[in-house]
């Protein structure tokens, strides 16, 4: 009898810490504002670092219209920092306020305890077997679904398509190019971003990804 995969039982859970430098390659703000203005507004950084440590902290640098922007992701407190502004949140129960593994195209045991997962199938694709899950957050007010296509060997997300909480399609996600930043920790180094008409919108591209160093609680402080 074939066992239904274990979606908890594949995610990375090697992976402690990551830093990473991140750029936006042709960019159509146009296609994007068809998913929506806030997302079109994501990819309006010029530079980026990104810092993440289990469980669930991440810190984002970056320069957006010659502002330096910093977001910090710390549990359930979200703080976003620009030249004379300092905005904190409460996103205890909003998941979809949050920017999360999930999004660069892996995912962690933090991030997987937040998730309800159903196997759908399993598929071939480029001499790799995937499995198909469908994903909904256990908790909040973000009712959305995510159906990710996972490579089981390497743990990470290939694909991800996210529809709405009323079941619209919003977008399309391809993770692609993996590397192997440490012994059994893989992490996509482009992520490329479609619309509902399957209309390109652009793609984020990772450097310089360094697992594991030890990065400081203070990076993340809220």
């Amino acid at each position: 009898m074939w066992l239904t995969p274990d979606f908890r039982a594949m995610v990375q859970d090697k992976l402690r810490d990551l830093q990473m430098d991140v750029k936006a390659e042709g960019v159509r703000l146009g296609e994007l504002r068809k998913i929506n203005e806030d997302f079109a507004n994501a990819y309006r950084f010029k530079w980026m670092k990104a810092y993440y440590k289990e469980p669930l902290k991440l810190r984002l640098e970056s320069e957006v219209l010659s502002r330096r922007i910093t977001y910090i992701l710390n549990g359930s407190i979200k703080v976003v920092i620009a030249p004379g502004q300092r905005v904190r949140d409460d996103v205890s129960n909003s998941p979809g306020k949050r920017q999360t593994p999930l999004d660069f195209g892996f995912i962690t045991p933090a991030v997987a305890k937040q998730l309800d997962a159903k196997f759908e199938r399993e598929e071939k694709e480029g001499g790799a077997t995937l499995y198909v899950f469908t994903l909904k957050w256990n908790y909040g007010d973000d009712k959305s679904t995510h159906i990710v296509w996972f490579d089981p060997v390497k743990r990470i997300t290939v694909r991800r398509v996210w529809y709405s909480g009323t079941g619209k399609y919003r977008a399309r996600f391809e993770y692609k190019e993996p590397v192997e930043a440490a012994p059994g920790i893989w992490i996509p180094t482009r992520a490329e971003v479609y619309n509902a008409a399957q209309r390109f919108g652009g793609r984020t591209v990772n450097s310089n990804i360094k697992v594991n160093q030890g990065l400081d609680d203070s990076l993340f402080r809220v």
